[in-house]
């Protein structure tokens, strides 16, 4: 038989999802194992949504759709755009996705050649490596420092940025860390850009998950939206990025499959319709309708769980800074923690947190107990130079759940 194709030997995965057959084939063996590793929010869409849903499937709305999206999902995330973020978008400016997750994909495609430099944060969400590597580009990894609140450091990315930089992409609020950006921070990458003429994809999808007080505060519908800061709030930033944001997150939707991308770069969108018409054709129009129905006028179950998040956020940094050799940052953004093990792998003569890792997944042998986190390295090569270890808590799911994981931690590593 011939060989496969060698490119496909440079994509990488999302080992937040590499674990789960790991963790599944512990609790088939009947290992009680609480699960702290996925960002799935533990609650359900809003009934107007689920209701929007139904009817467009009683309306045998099953049939082909539009490739960029139906006019009603365009305009009305064009809308929602517009009141969110300090640029005008119109319904042309954005193309429907099956999960936000193509956007990056499709932005390399598009924008990015063989030999171009991507900058990117680390640890980060591990899809953004992996399609740098597809494409061929050169990895230029900038680290997100605990110091300075897992936000990476203005001054070592003017160091990266060059002629040669062909796109930045931005993740704030982050996944894994929790960090966000600062105004402050936007307008010296503004700066940069323009000098450098590079692309920026921004990766928003954490946008709503946002507290503190430094928040943008923005009218849509009669609702009042706390958002973190956008590279878009920067004057003429809208005609070189593209905005990745969709519908898991802030509208608990992971399974539907609704993400957009959003652009006012000249020529970008139609390139993007034609990569979405040849990998997906269409979404389906009861998602759209359900995601149409998510922007309604009442905002007020997801505005209620931002607020349970900033609640769980509270209470899981502060049991977590009470285990002997755990450091965990306060963030302002997401619904993950990013705690400091690194004494506790010392302690226990660990070489790295995924020995930790793995060594929490069944740590009690005699009562079948366990917990599951994620490490740093599932979000990216570690940088050279990097010698402190992580894990990542996901506090998105049931208060009960995270109290029981972090208290599990604390057995496991105390004992």
């Amino acid at each position: 038989m011939k060989s496969f194709a060698k490119n496909f030997n440079r994509i990488g995965t999302e080992n937040a999802f590499a674990v789960g057959p790991e963790i599944a084939a512990w609790i088939a063996k009947g290992w009680d194992i609480v699960k702290v590793n996925i960002g799935e929010p533990g609650c359900n869409m809003a009934n107007a949504a689920t209701v929007a849903a139904i009817e467009s499937l009683k309306r045998h709305e099953t049939h082909y759709t539009l490739s960029a999206g139906s006019g009603a999902f365009r305009k009305e995330v064009a809308n929602y755009l517009s009141a969110t973020r300090a640029v005008k978008f119109h319904p042309e400016d954005i193309l429907a996705t099956p999960g936000a997750k193509p956007v990056i994909s499709g932005t390399m495609f598009i924008l990015v050649n063989p030999g171009d430099e991507v900058v990117y944060p680390s640890p980060a969400y591990p899809i953004y490596e992996s399609m740098i590597d597809f494409v061929g580009a050169k990895r230029v990894p900038i680290r997100l420092c605990e110091e300075k609140g897992f936000r990476f450091d203005i001054a070592e990315l003017k160091k990266l940025v060059n002629k040669k930089t062909k796109l930045l992409i931005i993740n704030s609020p982050s996944n894994p860390t929790g960090g966000v950006l600062e105004k402050e921070d936007f307008a010296e990458i503004a700066k940069l850009a323009k000098k450098y003429d590079f692309y920026i994809l921004t990766d928003e999808i954490y946008s709503r998950l946002a507290y503190g007080n430094n928040l943008r505060v923005s009218a849509f519908k009669g609702n009042r939206l706390p958002t973190t800061e956008s590279i878009l709030n920067q004057p003429g930033m809208a005609e070189r990025t593209v905005l990745m944001d969709g519908f898991s997150k802030t509208y608990p939707m992971t399974g539907l499959r609704l993400g957009y991308a959003a652009s006012k770069i000249n020529g970008f969108i139609p390139k993007f319709l034609t990569y979405a018409i040849n990998f997906w054709s269409n979404l389906p129009d009861p998602c759209m309708a359900a995601a149409v129905a998510a922007l309604g006028r009442d905002q007020s179950e997801a505005q209620a769980e931002v607020e349970k998040y900033e609640e769980k956020r509270d209470v899981a940094v502060d049991m977590l800074n009470k285990i002997e050799g755990i450091h965990c940052h306060k963030p302002n953004g997401a619904f993950y923690l990013f705690p400091n093990v690194t004494a506790v792998c010392k302690k226990l003569k660990f070489k790295d947190a995924e020995t930790l890792r793995k060594y929490l997944l069944t740590y009690d042998k005699k009562n079948k107990k366990g917990v599951a986190v994620l490490v740093r390295q599932h979000f990216g090569k570690k940088l050279p130079g990097e010698k402190e270890e992580y894990i990542r808590i996901s506090i998105a799911g049931k208060m009960e759940d995270i109290k029981e994981g972090i208290r599990r931690i604390k057995e496991a590593v105390e004992k």
